[in-house]
């Protein structure tokens, strides 16, 4: 059984969903493994907001573990760095937690930080190609110890408990619609006014307004409900499992999202059949470039002010280019 650690510097929820298919293709190219998954400068939400779907993959934690305790290869209650691995996976690029994690004895060590110059298997020059999305840095370095590539086949697994319980929120003779109106970063976000426009237009043409609120969003609840009357909030309804956990799942029962650069875009991307995402101030290098996946940049008019996108715009842009064609 090869044991392999992972180490990063944290994941907060957006690049948690980002990393699930290399998390998920790990596990698919050494079944049998045993993975450890490190952090730094932070938690992960792997062992929190959705462990019940990570954990499928990951066997270990060990959080927020001071460098000088890998320089150290120390050993205590709360990990075990002294422990030899078959492969150490570098997945972030500052140097000294580069240095510091080499101190670690492994068969394999492969990083990426300081132009490879710490790593074991390096990529031949030609190929040190920079990638326009940020999933594709992770399995390069994956490609250069595996040849089984099964990345463009990704479907995550959900535990059945968590997906029965989801399903029985929605009717399956219904199209449901979501929405994604918040984020953590106050310029990303395109105005409730202009998501309730849109999801009163696709309401009348029968697609459920199905709205995703995040800690910081709960506020808009009433404000939705007021003019959307039949508004549906499927994380209301589930307390046995994480908000995100929730929205994962629901997803799969999603035809249409619209969503702001956030995690919950993230998050509903897993199943949606179609994922519309309001970008300006953001990189879309954060965005899968699957073909079911649409981006509207404020940077096409001239501008990171995504509120000079109007919801007349993003309306035709759904009925012409996704609902028109499936």
């Amino acid at each position: 059984m090869k044991n392999i650690l992972i180490f990063s510097n944290r994941e907060q929820i957006g690049d948690g969903i980002i990393k699930l298919p290399f998390v998920h293709e790990l596990k698919v190219r050494f079944p049998n493994s045993k993975i450890t998954w490190v952090t730094n400068s932070g938690k992960t939400v792997y062992n929190n907001l959705i462990k019940n779907i990570a954990s499928q993959y990951i066997d270990e934690f060990y959080e927020t573990v001071p460098l000088l305790s890998f320089f150290l290869r120390k050993k205590n209650i709360n990990y075990n760095l002294n422990q030899k691995f078959d492969i150490i996976i570098d997945t972030q690029k500052a140097v000294i937690r580069s240095l510091a994690l080499r101190f670690l004895k492994s068969d394999i060590f492969i990083s990426s930080s300081a132009n490879w110059i710490f790593s074991d298997v390096k990529p031949p020059k030609k190929n040190k190609i920079k990638n326009n999305y940020y999933l594709n840095d992770l399995f390069f370095m994956l490609d250069l110890i595996s040849t089984n590539n099964e990345k463009n086949n990704f479907i995550l697994n959900i535990p059945d408990k968590l997906q029965n319980e989801v399903n029985k929120l929605f009717d399956k003779n219904l199209k449901y619609f979501g929405y994604s109106p918040g984020s953590a970063t106050k310029e990303r976000i395109w105005k409730i006014d202009n998501f309730i426009k849109v999801a009163k237009y696709f309401n009348n043409l029968n697609y459920i307004p199905t709205f995703f609120l995040g800690p910081l969003e709960k506020d808009l609840k009433n404000i939705i409900l007021k003019e959307i009357p039949n508004a549906f909030f499927p994380e209301d309804s589930i307390k046995s499992y994480s908000g995100p956990e929730v929205v994962i799942a629901a997803s799969k029962n999603i035809e249409c999202s619209l969503a702001n650069d956030s995690g919950t875009s993230h998050m509903l991307s897993i199943g949606t059949k179609f994922l519309v995402k309001i970008i300006g101030p953001s990189s879309s290098k954060f965005t899968s470039k699957k073909e079911n996946f649409h981006i509207i940049d404020s940077k096409e008019f001239g501008t990171k002010n995504v509120n000079i996108i109007k919801p007349e715009f993003v309306i035709n842009y759904i009925e012409k280019n996704i609902l028109a064609k499936n």
